[in-house]
């Protein structure tokens, strides 16, 4: 029974594995390049759990109370035995038999059953609120490359964000981009177009904001947006925070995979 288990809860994750996976569902979680070690392991769980169907716990079972036989307890007559004496050795019982699965060992279903049940979102609106604004430092030595002919030109959001902070903008002059993210709301009405960055998985995402000027628009938190427009100032005189000029804002369907790498 317990071997039983055990195969079930190793195909059953296989399986969840295998389908957040093929379903594109895992990109809210790891980022794309994660994709054939996450196929690998979904397969290596199923074998694993189908093969423990096949092999028993022990195909030489040994008694469960191996050594010298046991006095025989009577429950009736004269030599009966105490009622605590029988409910102890009831318990002797249930303890030496090792083909139950102990209560605790079903919390491992637990995790199973989030994953199939709770799926938790990608990183949002929320995240990115409580984020610093200032974009942070690239790595030494990153160059600038001039930007693609023709307008408008499309740019990853922590692209620009970079670009502007910490190139003073001089390769995004005179260009029209188009910036793809979601709205983040400011305290001061306004609101940021933001992107999330993965370098392994989504606990250590890391959002960018762009200060999008020229919108008068009230929109809602998390919703996706396409933003055309052109470098300007960031609010405030910092040189370490993104702003754009909006040309144009239009919503659009959340992409396929909703951190930039």
């Amino acid at each position: 029974m317990r071997g039983a288990v055990g195969a079930a809860v190793l195909v059953a994750l296989g399986g969840a594995v295998l389908t957040l996976t093929l379903s594109g569902e895992y990109l809210d979680y790891v980022r794309a390049t994660h994709r054939p070690w996450l196929l690998v392991t979904a397969a290596g769980l199923v074998v694993l759990g189908l093969a423990c169907l096949f092999v028993r716990d022990d195909p030489h079972p040994e008694p469960s109370h191996p050594g010298p036989s046991r006095p025989r307890r009577h429950t009736h007559g004269p030599l009966a035995a105490s009622p605590a004496e029988l409910a102890a050795a009831r318990r002797t019982d249930r303890s030496h038999d090792h083909r139950r699965v102990p209560a605790v060992g079903w919390l491992l279903c637990l995790p199973l059953l989030l994953v199939l049940v709770v799926t938790p979102p990608p990183l949002g609106a929320l995240a990115a609120g409580r984020a610093d604004p200032a974009v942070p430092p690239p790595p030494s030595g990153t160059r600038y490359d001039a930007l693609p002919a023709g307008d408008p030109v499309p740019l990853a959001v922590h692209d620009y964000a970079v670009r502007a902070a910490w190139d003073a903008g001089r390769t995004l002059a005179g260009r029209t981009v188009t910036l793809t993210g979601f709205v983040t709301p400011d305290d001061a009405g306004g609101w940021s177009v933001s992107r999330a960055v993965m370098t392994c998985c989504a606990l250590d995402a890391r959002s960018y904001l762009v200060h999008v000027d020229g919108d008068p628009t009230r929109r809602a938190a998390g919703t996706w947006v396409e933003v055309v427009g052109n470098v300007v100032p960031a609010p405030g005189g910092s040189a370490r925070t993104a702003a754009v000029r909006a040309a144009s804002v239009r919503p659009v369907p959340r992409p396929a995979n909703p951190y930039e790498e």
